[in-house]
């Protein structure tokens, strides 16, 4: 069974992370944190707050996350693109 969540509870976002999985994340042209999402092989958990997160949140995912290019997340199809970098 897989989950696929989208959250706006950082609490219950920070719950399911772990070090299985990875956090990915996307800023805006000020350098604030735009995107966030956790990938595992069997869970991807969004975090959906258009107010930003909370400075503490900021922190942990700077400081475990990997900064990306592009996130793109396909409900249907049951997948995470991912583009960091210049991909040719």
């Amino acid at each position: 069974m897989k989950l696929m969540a989208r959250v706006t509870d950082e609490e219950l976002f920070r719950k399911w992370t772990h070090e299985l999985g990875t956090i990915l994340y996307t800023i805006d042209g000020q350098g604030v944190i735009k995107r966030v999402v956790y990938h595992s092989g069997s869970k991807t958990v969004i975090l959906s707050k258009p107010q930003g997160i909370s400075e503490q949140l900021a922190h942990l995912v700077k400081g475990e996350g990997f900064l990306v290019d592009e996130l793109e997340i396909d409900d249907a199809q049951g997948y995470v693109r991912i583009v960091q970098g210049s991909v040719e």
